[in-house]
């Protein structure tokens, strides 16, 4: 799966752009604030249907211009095409694929699999546990078919239990949402624990090429305590819920911590270890995906040079080339490239427009 032309109109610095990328390695350079990470964030609309970076969808419209478009040819495996869009202007957000106006965010995700490394891809380590869940359930949701339908009924039924708890209601009113939040939460906790046994049996290998021989393990938090199932743990801290006015236990707190050599990876390695870890936990996703689904997921990588000497670029690299998967990569200069991916597709961006070589 591989994106086979990206077009975009009037967004963030670009008042125009149509580019047909490699379908393995992409090197984007230019200088900083030259629109190479806005490049990246077209296509993670595509994939996401929503911005990677914290100032939301609004602010990609170009200024003096009133909506952007982003649109993206996409081939998949079976030999098969796809159309998919993203435009947003005073209004609102609208997704479009295959020229079908109902098309939602879901779709997108379905249609064109990607995975980010940008500079904050330490968070994953360093801050809180709603990052570790994204990476995790990005990964189930792609290759644990039972996850999301069950994901989708426990967030229903939890919001409906938080407003009878946030409204004082009776306790019968909110006990009567546990039942589905358990079977919910049943399918949700096996699909990740299904999910993670994989990452535990592929991710020392990944990690072991990039950060040496040092252990990794993965810790999974199912979100609730006790050892009697999560009904008895509803049951345990509804007193608790009623002053809270919210549901404090559950698949929505669950964590996945990890540690290397016994100590918190956050606080054994170096910034630049910080990436090269998260970014074998990518390439192990991405490995996973393949091998579950037979689809490569598309690959970013802002500014890979970062915080990474030349040994670490040059295996990282070596690593990305072995994935045999569609990759964008950004660099400030042509010189720091390792020549592993000067193969595939060269690209410049300077002053809100791109040049092939």
């Amino acid at each position: 799966m591989y994106l086979t032309r990206l077009r975009l109109h009037d967004f963030r610095c670009f008042s125009t752009a149509n580019i047909e990328p490699n379908p393995s390695i992409n090197v984007i350079t230019g200088d900083n604030a030259s629109g190479k990470t806005t490049l990246l964030e077209a296509i993670y609309f595509l994939g996401r249907g929503q911005s990677f970076r914290q100032s939301g969808p609004r602010p990609a419209i170009r200024a003096g211009t009133n909506a952007f478009t982003v649109t993206g040819d996409i081939a998949v495996p079976d030999g098969r095409s796809h159309r998919v869009g993203v435009s947003r202007d005073k209004r609102g957000i609208r997704y479009r694929r295959d020229g079908d106006n109902e098309t939602n965010r879901i779709d997108l995700i379905n249609t064109l699999p990607l995975q980010m490394v940008d500079p904050n891809v330490h968070r994953l380590l360093e801050q809180g546990p709603r990052y570790r869940r994204h990476f995790l359930d990005w990964g189930v949701f792609h290759v644990e078919h039972a996850f999301f339908p069950a994901w989708r009924r426990f967030r229903r039924a939890l919001k409906q239990r938080n407003r009878a708890l946030k409204s004082r209601m009776p306790k019968a009113d909110i006990v009567v949402w546990d039942a589905e939040l358990v079977r919910a939460a049943e399918v949700v906790d096996a699909s990740r624990r299904a999910y993670i046994d994989h990452l535990h049996a592929n991710l020392p290998g990944q990690a072991a090429k990039l950060l040496g021989d040092e252990p990794v393990v993965l810790e999974y938090d199912c979100g609730w305590r006790g050892d009697d199932g999560y009904g008895a743990a509803l049951a345990a801290s509804l007193d608790q819920d009623t002053r809270a006015g919210f549901t404090q236990q559950g698949p929505h707190r669950a964590d996945l911590r990890i540690s290397i050599a016994t100590a918190a990876a956050r606080d054994w390695v170096s910034r630049g270890q910080q990436k090269i870890l998260t970014t074998a936990m990518l390439l192990t996703q991405a490995q996973l995906l393949y091998a579950r689904r037979h689809v490569r997921p598309v690959l970013l990588i802002d500014d890979m040079a970062a915080e990474l000497g030349a040994r670490y670029r040059q295996v990282l690299a070596e690593e990305i080339a072995a994935l045999g998967g569609q990759c964008f990569l950004t660099f400030l200069e042509p010189d720091v490239v390792p020549d592993v991916l000067k193969g595939g597709s060269m690209f410049h961006v300077e002053h809100g427009a791109v040049r092939t070589g």
